[in-house]
């Protein structure tokens, strides 16, 4: 069996030491041979997409290097239970296997397909939560005609004379002027329009 170990810490004061020798006594036990070792200081809110040794972990996977992937704990592989599963499902489209040691959960195994499973509905609802929020935030945000990132949100009324005014003809740019909105908003509102 071809093991990797991946571990990872939030800062440079923390220590890799208690995840190095949880991991290095299970593979013991199960007499496995680490090939590699992928280890990274970064913070655990950083995306996946940040975090350069477990990039090259996932590419390496795609590669075939290794059968098996250690980590001490499910949050030392993402920052949400997306991040998570999204890690999981990547390794095991290429036919690599997880084994979390805190947890003694392993992907190769049916209970470990059936907690990957509850994972990814879990992280669906996580995500149907985080989208419904975002959504209630910008609809009341537009109400109140108040900036939501880089720009001010505009109001169903202030659509809905977009869509009128370029009915009537007017140039995205004529649009711009005549409402005092930018370039982008008339542009997105528009291609968006179900008119």
């Amino acid at each position: 069996m071809r093991v990797v170990k991946y571990q990872r810490v939030s800062t440079n004061h923390q220590d890799l030491e208690n995840q190095t020798k949880s991991i290095d006594d299970q593979i013991d036990r199960l007499g496995w041979t680490v090939i590699s070792e992928y280890h990274e200081v970064e913070s655990g809110m950083k995306s996946r997409d940040s975090r350069p040794q477990l990039r090259k972990l996932l590419r390496d996977s795609r590669l075939r290097m290794f059968d098996r992937v250690m980590v001490y704990s499910l949050d030392r592989l993402g920052r949400s239970v997306v991040d998570v599963i999204n890690t999981i499902n990547e390794l095991e489209e290429v036919g690599v296997n997880v084994f979390v040691v805190k947890n003694s959960i392993d992907t190769s195994t049916q209970q470990g397909k059936l907690f990957t499973y509850f994972c990814s509905i879990f992280g669906e609802m996580e995500r149907d939560m985080i989208i419904s929020r975002q959504k209630s935030s910008i609809e009341r945000l537009r109400e109140k005609n108040q900036k939501w990132g880089k720009g001010k949100l505009l109001s169903q009324e202030r659509r809905d004379e977009i869509i009128q005014l370029k009915g009537e003809g007017y140039s995205y740019r004529g649009i711009c002027k005549k409402l005092g909105v930018s370039l982008g908003s008339v542009q997105y509102t528009i291609k968006n329009s179900t008119v």
